[in-house]
């Protein structure tokens, strides 16, 4: 939520923007070295190609990858496979960072899992979401500005970390790895496939 009230500043103090309809956000892979993975996925697997981990560069990378990808199903020599190839691999600084990465989703599974947080949902206001627990399982509130409630365990799908409330965008996030579901527990953003199972208080 600060992104949003960053730019919303920003954007008023620079060129007098007071009213927004749209907000947009995103999330952009990056390997494990920074550089973007572009060619055959593997060595058993010379003909499925891939080019991901852009970083947010998208826009130029894409038409890199195509080149790259252009030239090997041509069978052309470019100088810049070997630098971009998937399959390249520097053990010490990547098993590092791969460490460091898992740790930090490690922590917040344990975490999250033990967070004894319990909002009264009754103090909800309209437009607000809660973390509360029904029979001690970890539970997510929203109110919507009508007043109506919804209940959804935010438990992920995908793994099993406990998703956090994104005011911004209205949805429950994932802090482990990203997916994204909205209000009603429907999958907006993956790797989660299945949607959250809704929940009712009376129950």
């Amino acid at each position: 939520m600060q992104h949003y009230e960053a730019l919303r500043h920003f954007a008023k103090n620079t060129f007098g923007i007071e009213q927004y309809l749209y907000r947009w956000s995103t999330q952009d892979l990056s390997t494990l070295d920074n550089v973007p993975y572009i060619g055959p996925m593997t060595k058993k697997h010379p003909n499925i190609l891939i080019a991901t981990g852009f970083k947010k560069w998208g826009m130029t990378t894409s038409h890199l990858a195509a080149m790259l990808l252009r030239d090997y199903i041509l069978g052309k020599r470019n100088s810049y496979n070997e630098l971009f190839s998937p399959i390249r691999f520097e053990a010490a600084p990547m098993v590092r960072t791969f460490l460091s990465t898992n740790l930090d989703v490690a922590k917040h599974f344990v975490k999250d899992k033990f967070d004894l947080q319990n909002q009264n949902i009754c103090e909800l206001q309209k437009d607000e979401a809660a973390i509360f627990r029904i029979k001690g399982k970890r539970a997510g509130a929203y109110k919507d500005k009508n007043g109506k409630l919804f209940i959804v365990d935010t438990t992920c799908t995908h793994l099993g970390c406990e998703l956090q409330w994104n005011s911004g965008d209205r949805t429950w996030d994932c802090p482990c790895h990203g997916s994204r579901f909205n209000i009603t527990g429907e999958v907006i953003e993956g790797p989660a496939k299945q949607p959250l199972t809704i929940l009712n208080i009376e129950e």
